[in-house]
């Protein structure tokens, strides 16, 4: 069977016969007045082209959704990079130099600050427990004589000089 048959005819055929399934390929066949095997061939192609015909389908949707825009413009440099899709990228170099010194100075004055703070603070620190340990050394100097004015002890064994609370000396002193 040689005869020439529509790309219509031919999807319209393979696909009730897809939706069919095998079972009704034989009524197909004489509905149309085609072979089995013909009916059977369109719709393994069908099957292997329809991957291809969505995506052919997708890239035409694809293609309509651009759209052309046209752009006046006075500025040419402009035009251009437009229609190449880039821009030129010229530095000011001026610009570019004093923001980046600018900024370096200030990052350098932020850590010279903080250099100067830490070393404030740690010469505030060691002043704070110098005066802490002054302050406990006379404390201690304070107690120890405390205790010698209030207790008994031994000064010169040799020469028999003791020492006797203050409370007590004043008392025998009274007493006498």
């Amino acid at each position: 069977m040689s005869e020439k048959y529509s790309s219509e005819f031919k999807a319209k055929v393979a696909l009730e016969a897809v939706s069919q399934g095998r079972t009704v390929i034989e009524k197909i066949a004489e509905k149309y007045d085609l072979s089995e095997d013909q009916v059977i061939a369109w719709t393994a192609q069908l099957h292997e082209d329809a991957a291809r015909i969505f995506a052919a389908q997708s890239a035409h949707e694809e293609e309509s959704d651009a759209e052309d825009v046209e752009i006046a413009t006075e500025d040419d440099e402009f035009a251009v990079a437009v229609s190449q899709g880039v821009m030129s990228d010229e530095l000011n170099y001026k610009k570019l130099i004093f923001w980046s010194s600018f900024g370096t100075a200030l990052v350098i004055i932020f850590v010279i600050g903080l250099v100067f703070f830490s070393q404030y603070s740690l010469f505030e620190a060691q002043r704070e427990v110098s005066n802490q340990t002054v302050f406990s050394d006379v404390n201690d100097l304070y107690e120890r004589q405390e205790e010698e004015l209030n207790s008994f002890g031994v000064v010169d064994i040799e020469e028999g000089i003791y020492r006797i609370p203050i409370d007590s000396a004043i008392s025998k002193i009274a007493v006498d």
